[in-house]
């Protein structure tokens, strides 16, 4: 895929998932399953798409698509997605395998969830790519806070 390329189809998944996030009626979840199927539909690099959601001391997968690498559910305090929460910010791992990303959103100071990607290795997630699930988490903290009261 080019350059030029990777920009266009990642701008049309942005337009998308902006024309969806602007029909909400108060159901985020509809946002989150739209997000979800698009990103992994659209680009063949990630093998993995998730919404992992925090309840009770846990991460639980809300919706995937894709091979199911992670566990649906993981406590809180264990592997990369306490990290990100940890950190506050974008974890980014890479092994002989696999690429694994994970985007936390908030709303104000309280871990909502976060974006899960898992992509071939090497360089298929790129910088533009987290650029892309940057935007999305920040989508998410935005929508989260207008569908609850």
């Amino acid at each position: 895929m080019t350059l030029m390329r990777k920009a266009d189809l990642l701008d049309e998944i942005r337009a998308e998932i902006g024309v969806v996030s602007d029909g909400l009626n108060g159901d985020i979840t509809e946002l989150f399953e739209f997000t979800v199927q698009s990103l992994y539909r659209k680009v063949p690099a990630y093998q993995c798409v998730g919404v992992y959601l925090v309840s009770n001391g846990k991460f639980r997968c809300m919706c995937q698509a894709g091979q199911r690498y992670l566990s649906p559910i993981i406590p809180f305090g264990e592997g990369l997605h306490s990290l990100a929460a940890a950190r506050g910010g974008v974890v980014r791992e890479q092994s002989e395998n696999r690429t694994e990303v994970y985007v936390p959103f908030y709303r104000g100071h309280h871990l909502i969830g976060e974006l899960v990607m898992i992509g071939e290795p090497g360089e298929s997630i790129d910088e533009e790519d987290i650029s892309l699930f940057c935007e999305i988490a920040s989508l998410f903290e935005s929508k989260v806070e207008e569908c609850s009261p």
